[in-house]
């Protein structure tokens, strides 16, 4: 149920949004009830679509047994979404939006806003991108205030964990087709949101969200932004 507090929908409205569904995007194992489950990963597919063989894998120790089931929602996120406009009361995205190249994303804030209905909500958690490289560049000036010949190179894990981790396309088999292909922050998320007609859009705090009981499928705390699909 997703409630939507008076000052961003008139009653009517929130009346209408109680009885439309809410959609959990890029939810991996996170598919908790009353939610709409949603990911397009090749394992999700895979189990979905070819039960058998990704049943063969495990048994041979290819992959780890999976939480996807035929009832997880395989779509593309890039493609026009299987829901009419004004459609949905709410859309969570974890740790999904950095998937996508900027062009990208821009796609799927323009699909989420055409399915969402008036007065609906988008909340997208990310990698904060300045707390990432805040932390590298405090490490660099710690080491830098010391002698030179007590420097050392540990800040570079920053550096490292970037190219090993996060945007260099690893194995295919290895990451399941996963990698970062953007990074946001509290401004260029929240500019992003405005492009695509989103109102009211606020950093949030984990758990502090207009749609309810979202502790069912945020599981982290990272950088948070919600929008408000205009009622008018």
């Amino acid at each position: 149920m997703t409630a939507i507090p008076s000052t961003f929908a008139p009653p009517h409205a929130a009346d209408r949004l109680r009885n439309l569904p809410r959609l959990n995007v890029g939810c991996g194992p996170i598919q908790p009830p009353g939610w709409i489950n949603v990911d397009n990963s090749q394992r999700a597919r895979l189990r979905r679509w070819l039960p058998p063989v990704d049943w063969l894998c495990v048994r041979l120790g290819l992959f780890p047994p999976t939480e996807f089931t035929g009832q997880t929602n395989t779509f593309n996120l890039m493609h026009r979404w299987p829901f009419a406009a004004d459609s949905v009361a709410a859309i969570y995205g974890g740790e999904v939006f950095e998937h996508f190249t900027h062009a990208e994303g821009l796609r799927f804030l323009t699909e989420s806003f055409r399915v969402l209905a008036p007065g609906g909500v988008l909340r997208l958690r990310v990698p904060d991108n300045y707390t990432f490289w805040k932390n590298y560049v405090r490490e660099f000036e710690d080491c830098r205030t010391r002698d030179p010949a007590d420097w050392d190179d540990r800040h570079s894990r920053w550096v490292e964990m970037f190219f090993r981790e996060i945007c260099v396309k690893r194995q295919l088999v290895g990451s399941y087709g996963h990698f970062h292909k953007w990074a946001y922050d509290e401004i260029s998320l929240s500019l992003a949101f405005r492009a695509a007609g989103f109102t009211d859009v606020e950093r949030m705090d984990y758990h502090d969200s207009r749609i309810a009981s979202v502790e069912a499928v945020e599981v982290r705390n990272n950088l948070i932004i919600e929008g408000i699909k205009p009622t008018t």
